[in-house]
């Protein structure tokens, strides 16, 4: 339901933006891809996320060429939808008891392309890694059905698990694909819906704070008091 609605809003925002010439639009996709995901501004990622400092506090004002979607009645979020050089994407700032703690990335990926979506993966990957290095952790999983498959009577998913990890202290970067594809492809799909996710997060542990507390922990009754 998520991804139905950011496409939707995103759409829309996409309809109200003039198009740009194909040699306009050809210069600010080369442009803007290589430091379209990661954090450009003259205030590094060590400090906040394009501009807007960690641990600000909810209140603030955040400055950014996206439209502004919502803002959540606890005031803890505060969501943005746009264009980060060649993706759509939809922008969540999440606030704790200390402030700006993490933005996280939705991209609107085509649902039913598992190689597009590694593909797409591996894209935002190797940007990230050129200005941050190799991931400090990768971990990357495959299994189900191949493209290929076409019984329309045993419909099946593929399945890729992706995530990349950097160590830029005192951030934490996580990219993210839970890709899921029912094959094959046809109108008459046995499910319906959006089954896949790729998603980026900037987040810095310094500020993952919250003072709501923990649920008790459960107390387990001895063997001996069962027997």
């Amino acid at each position: 339901m998520k991804q139905i609605l950011i496409s939707t809003l995103l759409i829309t925002f996409c309809l109200g933006q003039s198009e740009p010439s194909p040699s306009d639009s050809t210069n600010t996709l080369s442009e803007a891809e290589p430091t379209s995901i990661v954090d450009s501004t003259d205030l590094g990622i060590e400090n906040g996320y394009k501009g807007f400092p960690w641990g600000e506090s909810s209140d603030s004002s955040i400055e950014s060429s996206f439209v502004s979607l919502l803002t959540d009645s606890t005031n803890s979020n505060k969501t943005f939808v746009g264009k980060l050089g060649l993706d759509s994407v939809m922008v969540t700032y999440a606030f704790a008891d200390s402030g700006f703690w993490k933005v996280e990335i939705d991209f609107v990926i085509t649902q039913n392309n598992i190689e597009e979506q590694i593909s797409n993966f591996r894209r935002i990957e190797k940007n990230i890694s050129a200005v941050y290095g190799a991931p400090k952790m990768i971990n990357q999983k495959e299994s189900g059905v191949s493209s290929a498959f076409s019984d329309h009577f045993n419909q099946q998913f593929s399945h890729a698990l992706y995530r990349s990890s950097w160590d830029v202290n005192p951030v934490i970067i996580e990219l993210y694909l839970n890709g899921n594809v029912l094959l094959p492809n046809t109108d008459l799909a046995l499910f319906s819906g959006d089954f896949s996710i790729l998603k980026l997060v900037y987040y810095n542990p310094d500020y993952m704070h919250s003072s709501q507390k923990l649920p008790e922990k459960e107390i387990i009754p001895s063997i001996f008091d069962i027997y």
